[in-house]
């Protein structure tokens, strides 16, 4: 399955602007990294509050405007569900919210390092996974009595999710292990460059939804085309019957 993206669609130029910006600060962090031209730490992608961070904000921030938009409009809980995950997670990366609770719930648990990987490391992981399930209940529940464009919609959101969580998370926790290894910095640049071409996928994602909704196009070809179809239809014919009735 693929989705129907088009080069003359805004949400497609908009994709392609964001990722070719995540590959400047890739390259700019290399640059950093590897050399002495740039001696900025500012330039690095791992730096919190770096510019490659800030604009990681940015893009979380118009993913969760951009779903309460479709929340609103559509009268979905799905969407407004989606945002509000997108929300935490801008919230998360700028307050460290999760690196908190780690630390937190690690003292409170009396949690020991182990695999290479400190006590605090365990916390985080268990606050990541105890907020994942929170939205994921929120999700599962908003998803029963949503429409079939918003479901499918979820599904893609789950997949490039479980993406950022693969890298933000997985990768994250194998380059603590490997602090001191020569693949360290490499590491580093796998987690921080994947979250953020993962989350431009998504940013472009959402701006596609939040473009088509304003639309007759369909970004899925292949599903729903009985109610798509029916529902263009039925507002053209209502067209048609206010025409009739403004000559009479």
């Amino acid at each position: 399955m693929k989705l129907n993206l088009n080069l003359n669609h805004w949400s497609t130029r908009f994709l392609f602007l964001l990722l070719a910006t995540d590959l400047v600060f890739i390259i700019l962090h290399i640059i950093y990294q590897h050399t002495s031209f740039i001696s900025n730490y500012n330039f690095s992608i791992e730096k919190d509050r770096g510019y490659a961070e800030l604009f990681q904000y940015i893009k979380e921030y118009w993913i969760a405007i951009l779903l309460a938009f479709l929340a609103y409009k559509k009268r979905s809980l799905l969407y407004l569900s989606w945002s509000l995950l997108f929300l935490y997670l801008l919230l998360d990366d700028s307050l460290e919210i999760h690196e908190t609770g780690g630390k937190i719930l690690s003292q409170k648990l009396s949690l020991l390092p182990m695999f290479n990987l400190r006590a605090v490391d365990f916390g985080e992981m268990l606050m990541s996974v105890g907020v994942g399930l929170f939205f994921f209940v929120l999700i599962a529940i908003a998803y029963r009595f949503s429409d079939s464009l918003a479901r499918k919609s979820s599904r893609y959101l789950i997949i490039m999710l479980c993406s950022l969580a693969l890298f933000g998370i997985v990768i994250d926790m194998v380059h603590i292990a490997f602090k001191s290894s020569l693949l360290n910095s490499w590491l580093g640049l796998l987690e921080d460059g994947g979250e953020h071409i993962v989350m431009s996928i998504i940013a472009g994602f959402v701006f596609l939804l939040a473009e088509v909704s304003q639309s007759e196009y369909s970004p899925f070809p292949w599903i729903g085309q009985k109610e798509y179809f029916h529902n263009k239809f039925e507002g053209k014919e209502r067209r048609r019957q206010e025409e009739i009735k403004s000559v009479k």
